[in-house]
């Protein structure tokens, strides 16, 4: 029996096929590459926004904890604080920028009008930003309107007992900002001379303390959202205008100075 015999190849169609082979294999190795690619972006951004939040996370917790050190020396509870903070890469420093006013009016008039400016203690990350400012724990970015992260215990408003008591924490310092590695926070309340704690009283300054109708907080600065909201959970209404009333017939007004320097 003669074995068949396969017949010629076409030359044509063996270099079809091969320029085929070599085309399915550029498109497979390229599909290989380019998932690797988005898998690598992907999961470069997913880290990059772990390190964000935990970066969050972290100046958060370290604010909480100053603001609250900074409270107790406003309160008169604890003389002094001092401790060293990680940065994590970001930037804290006191700014200027915002402006408490706040009226008392009772049946004859405006009995009182003052204007304050606070000051805040900020931490920055990558246009991330949280701030200490009077007992007013916020954070917010170039893009977000400020947001209450939690309540002062220096501000009270009780209607039903006709009582508004409202302290304002000013922060002083002669050191701006320090950025990028550890920096020693400290902080101590500034006595007034001669020291006592009635000079830090500035409503009422008579005694009897006149009667009153209500007191208004008008705040502006990149953190009005976060005093207004703190403000409504302590009681007080809005009135329109960025205005913050409490209706009470007694009514107190402190101002307590505390020097911060931020040593690098």
């Amino acid at each position: 029996m003669i074995p068949s015999r396969r017949p010629p190849s076409d030359p044509r169609h063996d270099a079809d096929r091969a320029v085929s082979d070599t085309v399915a294999f550029v498109l497979v190795f390229t599909i290989i590459v380019t998932s690797a690619g988005v898998v690598t972006t992907v999961g470069f951004a997913s880290l990059q926004d772990v390190q964000r939040s935990q970066q969050a996370d972290l100046s958060t917790g370290t604010l909480r904890a100053i603001g609250g050190e900074i409270d107790g020396i406003a309160r008169g509870t604890r003389p002094a604080y001092r401790d060293s903070i990680e940065l994590g890469g970001g930037r804290i420093s006191i700014v200027n920028e915002t402006t408490v006013t706040i009226t008392i009016t009772n049946t004859t008039g405006q009995v009182f009008d003052e204007t304050y400016r606070p000051r805040a203690l900020t931490y920055a990350y990558e246009g991330r930003n949280m701030s200490y400012e009077s007992g007013i724990l916020a954070r917010g970015s170039e893009r977000q309107r400020a947001v209450l992260v939690s309540e002062p215990s220096t501000i009270r408003c009780s209607p039903a007992n006709g009582v508004a008591v409202v302290s304002v924490v000013q922060l002083v310092s002669d050191s701006g900002a320090a950025s990028g590695g550890p920096v020693t926070v400290e902080a101590r309340r500034i006595h007034p001379s001669p020291p006592t704690n009635v000079t830090q009283l500035r409503y009422p300054t008579t005694r009897p303390a006149p009667s009153t109708t209500n007191v208004t907080v008008t705040v502006s600065g990149p953190w009005q959202a976060a005093w207004d909201d703190a403000l409504a959970a302590q009681g007080f209404a809005a009135t329109g205008g960025g205005s913050m009333t409490c209706n009470a017939s007694q009514v107190s007004i402190r101002l307590v100075r505390v020097r911060v320097s931020l040593l690098a």
